[in-house]
């Protein structure tokens, strides 16, 4: 199938970047020079970009099409009572959101 053939509510490069203009704009990058290490020499100096993560949490948090799809606790979900067949649809169904949970809770025991 050609992308031509696709049925996209955007028919040009531009078109498609006057949409993604059109959403809301996001936290902005922040930049950080990194002092070059005295035996290892680069041509360039070193800097980090970065978005503050306290902002892209109260923007997601905020942003009301996230109101209750947000998931704080991990699940396990089966197809069937029977558990035999485990669904993984997203990081908080996994068992690395699980285990965390487990460690916390027995750190705080």
């Amino acid at each position: 199938m050609q992308i031509s053939q696709l049925k996209l509510s955007f028919k040009t490069a531009k078109a498609l970047r006057g949409r993604a203009e059109m959403l809301p704009k996001g936290p902005p990058w922040k930049s950080k020079a990194i002092p070059a290490i005295p035996n290892y020499p680069t041509k360039q100096p070193m800097v980090l970009y970065y978005r503050d993560t306290l902002d892209c949490l109260q923007r997601l948090f905020g942003n009301p099409l996230f109101a209750g799809r947000i998931d704080f606790h991990p699940c396990r979900l089966y197809t069937a009572a029977d558990r035999l067949v485990r669904i993984y649809s997203e990081w908080m169904t996994g068992d690395g959101a699980w285990e965390m949970q487990v460690s916390i809770l027995i750190i705080r025991l």
